[in-house]
């Protein structure tokens, strides 16, 4: 009930939601605001979506660098979704931490996450259920 009131003293007239997310996975909401009443153009409303989808990307994959570029659309992939529903049956974790298994195997043998996921999809990968290997 506070929110309105102290955010028209701050002159906030307008604020924007988007939701950090990766499928059926959602980690959070960045939100916007501006100091005019006006609805967002649809141009400015797909922009927030893209670094939504950006910050979703950075906030899953930790501080760490990558050596290979991870592109949004490589998480978007029918496949990368398809595995991780299976990793996360699997492994008995959480969509967040089976995604997170998916994407170190693809990092830890230098290969793209859209081919680990086919090779789980297809049954060729079978991960273990301990992050020790065993």
């Amino acid at each position: 009930p506070m929110f309105a009131a102290q955010a028209r003293e701050l002159g906030i007239r307008a604020v924007f939601a988007f939701p950090l997310r990766l499928g059926a996975l959602h980690v959070g909401a960045l939100t916007c605001h501006r100091r005019t009443p006006h609805r967002i153009a649809p141009e400015s409303a797909a922009d927030a979506l893209t670094l939504a989808d950006a910050l979703t990307l950075f906030l899953l994959g930790g501080r760490h660098a990558r050596t290979r570029v991870l592109r949004p659309s490589d998480l978007h992939r029918t496949e990368v979704h398809q595995a991780t529903g299976i990793l996360s049956v699997h492994l008995r974790v959480p969509l967040a931490s089976a995604l997170a298994r998916l994407r170190a195997h693809a990092f830890a043998s230098d290969r793209p996450i859209t081919d680990v996921a086919r090779d789980v999809v297809a049954g060729r990968l079978r991960l273990p259920r301990d992050a020790g290997g065993g």
